[in-house]
């Protein structure tokens, strides 16, 4: 009794001198479990035929790179299993959706490092870092996400990675039978890629690295996507155009920006 008539006291207290000190974080949504959900990312990103790329600003993208990007999750959908360990659909309704500047949900942005390209058309290695963003923290404008506010320096990058850690994921083998060291494939390769208006996609898996705990970490090591190389954790795929603001820095750079689905069954 004597305990809860002091928290009244400190409340009203509080209360009384208006200032009760900053807002706490509101935590990330959690994710629903045993459920395909479907996520919408929009990505920009830089790749390279030479791996000449350096991530400026983030100490975990070390040495040379042939492909990072920054991106944002707009949209988490409800899914539909369409094929058994293998394909999921939109479901229609909506898990989650980034509501813009004063919005109440939050945003969820991440970070995509540590590609090497392999041909022309392949690329191995890879990581994608996601963070969360609460309503309190500093919003990303859409001018910024399509690239048009928003360079490939620093700046950007503390941006897009200055939330909660929610879950690290490893790219990994599976878009290729014959070959276990490709990462990512397209259709194009990167000198078609450099023209205006070229128009190619990207397709890969991602497993969740569960050295790296996070609030999301354990609902996306599902391992319910089955590939002849192995279970995944989840699907990639990424239909690109033509940045410019991303090209030419430094030399032989190709800026892109991508429409993303990535498809994961929760544990």
């Amino acid at each position: 009794m004597r305990n809860t008539a002091l928290r009244i006291v400190l409340l009203l207290g509080c209360m009384a001198a208006v200032d009760c000190g900053p807002t706490p974080p509101a935590p990330p949504p959690m994710l629903p479990s045993n459920e395909p959900l479907l996520f919408k990312i929009e990505n920009l990103e830089q790749v390279s035929p030479t791996n000449n790329l350096v991530v400026p600003g983030y100490a975990p993208a070390t040495g040379m790179q042939g492909a990072w990007g920054l991106l944002h999750v707009s949209v988490i959908d409800h899914g539909v299993v369409v094929t058994a360990n293998t394909a999921i659909g939109d479901g229609g309704t909506r898990f989650y959706a980034d509501d813009g500047p004063g919005g109440m949900t939050g945003q969820i942005t991440g970070i995509l490092y540590g590609l090497q390209i392999a041909s022309p058309t392949t690329w191995t290695g890879g990581t994608i870092d996601l963070f969360w963003h609460d309503t309190n923290a500093t919003y990303i404008a859409a001018n910024c996400v399509s690239g048009a506010a928003c360079a490939p320096d620093a700046a950007a990058v503390g941006l897009f990675t200055a939330g909660t850690f929610l879950v690290r994921l490893k790219l990994a083998n599976g878009i290729d039978p014959g070959n276990s060291q490709t990462f990512r494939m397209s259709n194009l390769s990167v000198a078609a890629l450099s023209a205006p208006g070229a128009l190619g996609a990207f397709a890969g898996f991602a497993d969740v690295d569960t050295s790296m705990s996070g609030a999301w970490t354990a609902a996306l090591d599902g391992n319910w996507l089955m590939t002849p190389l192995g279970a995944r954790d989840m699907r990639l795929r990424s239909t690109v155009t033509n940045q410019s603001n991303w090209s030419g820095n430094p030399s032989g750079a190709v800026g892109l920006r991508s429409d993303d689905p990535i498809v994961v069954f929760t544990h």
